[in-house]
């Protein structure tokens, strides 16, 4: 059921559940792409006709997924998050079907043409009709630093009016009718230009000059501070007031440009939990302790380490650490036969 190209430098894979009797379709399309999603379908269509495919591409540090399937309800909660860890923004184009959310950031439907943007670091609940959509799979490192609010883009609707919505939708078209020819240093090239042009379609989103000087220079002042805090996220001594007086910035207008994220504070303790559940989530890590990693992450001990994951993610660092996560998932005998070979693609993309 499956296919391994290794061709022109892209690895790519194929998982359908068409071969399968109709009675254990949605059951292993629901086990499968549980790795990202909790999915949830009337039982009209989950006993009649269901049908789910992902022909997967791994394209450097990208992966670039096409998914087939009928009309569901699709969630990203604390448990997927905690599952794999994933830093990553999620960019999809409906080929064919619609997208709605009423929590999304634009209109409740996606328009015809353009882009959505998720972020796999937050929550979100969305509905789509039958569909194929494409979505390219993007490390955040390599957008964050050139998106003035790079934590403000989850279920984001870029509008295809937008001439640089309809260049990214354009350029994720095309890179996946030539993906078999694409070498490993075109690979690199594409990720920086598609990085670039997508960092540009969300900075328009939010509205404003982007040409101003005054506006170029805040956003140059907040990548520094960004990239500052992640170099430093192990020690315990990381403060906003180290932060403005290691850079030499007034704690004013550190905490203006940090008000989005709920002041610095808040955005250190984020970008430190985001690491640890990195941490927790890489095999080579398995055998350090909660205490070692709370070290690594900057906490001063485990106990404030346990109580701040716990607050955010709903689970302890040691139910992610044992596979509490995992609990409930008992693959079929069917689903043995499956090229998942997907879902361990994308927990290596978390580390």
């Amino acid at each position: 059921m499956g296919t391994d190209q290794v061709s022109g430098g892209a690895v790519s894979s194929y998982f359908t559940v068409d071969t399968l009797p109709m009675h254990e379709r949605y059951g292993v399309w629901k086990e499968s792409i549980d790795v990202l999603f909790g999915v949830d379908a009337d039982k009209s269509i989950r006993d009649n006709n269901f049908t789910a495919s992902i022909e997967s591409h791994l394209l450097g540090s990208m992966m670039i997924m096409e998914v087939t399937s009928r009309e569901q309800n699709w969630e990203r909660d604390n448990l997927q998050i905690a599952r794999n860890g994933m830093d990553h923004y999620g960019i999809g184009i409906f080929k064919e079907g619609d997208l709605f959310c009423d929590t999304a950031k634009g209109p409740t439907k996606l328009p015809k043409g353009g882009l959505v943007v998720f972020d796999l670091t937050q929550e979100f609940i969305a509905h789509t009709s039958d569909l194929k959509v494409m979505t390219f799979v993007v490390p955040r490192p390599l957008i964050e630093d050139m998106v003035n609010l790079p934590d403000d883009h989850s279920m984001r609707f870029l509008d295809p009016k937008n001439p640089m919505t309809r260049i990214v939708y354009d350029q994720m078209m095309s890179i996946h009718r030539n993906i078999a020819r694409i070498g490993q240093q075109q690979a690199q090239v594409i990720e920086k230009s598609f990085s670039m042009m997508v960092a540009t379609c969300l900075n328009d989103a939010v509205g404003g000059d982007r040409e101003t000087v005054q506006h170029r220079q805040k956003l140059l002042n907040l990548m520094k501070v960004r990239r500052y805090i992640r170099d430093q996220l192990a020690s315990p001594d990381l403060t906003p007031r180290k932060v403005a007086r290691d850079l030499g910035v007034s704690r004013s207008k550190l905490y203006d440009s940090f008000s989005a994220y709920g002041g610095v504070y808040q955005y250190i303790r984020e970008m430190r939990l985001r690491r640890a559940m990195s941490l927790l989530n890489d095999p080579m890590r398995h055998h350090s302790s909660i205490y070692d990693i709370a070290l690594e992450c900057g906490f001063a001990s485990d106990a404030s380490f346990i109580r701040a994951f716990r607050e955010r993610y709903e689970l302890t660092p040691g139910d992610v650490r044992n596979g509490v996560a995992a609990l409930g998932q008992n693959p079929s005998a069917s689903s043995e036969k499956i090229d998942n070979r997907y879902e361990n693609w994308l927990h290596e993309l978390a580390v």
